[in-house]
């Protein structure tokens, strides 16, 4: 049985970061995603939220100028994490930001020019129905974050696109 508290929004996705400027350069200007937020955080309530004392965060929300859905970029300034180890996309635990995108080919083949490593070209389905994705592909970000960028089949005529 759910939970009396009613959901009522999906604010925010968060990936760790080990160098803001360059996921800046990958997500803002190479992406195209707007700066929304870009701020300094600490004291008693990000400690206790993330479970550090004395947490000190460099943190950007990152979103497409709609104001829905944001990507959250975390820097630790303090306590300073080490690195990942590389995560499979099929390991429990992994995480994707799935992305949708007006032409898949043209961004798969601009990113790749400019050294975006993908899984593969992207997958076609070409029996797919709205909202179902036509075409989609896999690529990490240069920390190794996966995102999933998915270009969707045509809506019907009239249809509401979400």
């Amino acid at each position: 049985m759910p939970i009396d508290s009613k959901l009522t929004w999906m604010n925010h996705t968060g990936f760790v970061v080990s160098d803001m400027e360059r996921a800046l350069q990958f997500y803002r200007d190479l992406l195209g995603f707007t700066e929304d937020r870009n701020l300094v955080v600490e004291g008693e309530f990000i400690s206790k939220l993330v479970g550090y004392p004395e947490t000190k965060l460099h943190v950007v929300y990152l979103g497409l100028g709609d104001m829905r859905h944001a990507l959250e970029l975390l820097y630790y300034l303090s306590p300073v994490g080490g690195p990942a180890a590389p995560i499979e996309r099929n390991n429990v635990g992994a995480a994707h930001l799935g992305i949708i995108v007006e032409d898949l080919e043209s961004m798969y083949s601009e990113l790749s020019a400019k050294g975006v490593r993908f899984v593969s070209p992207p997958a076609v389905r070409l029996d797919a129905e709205y909202p179902w994705a036509r075409k989609a592909c896999y690529l990490q970000d240069p920390d190794g974050n996966w995102l999933e960028f998915v270009e969707r089949a045509p809506a019907p005529p009239g249809s509401i696109v979400v």
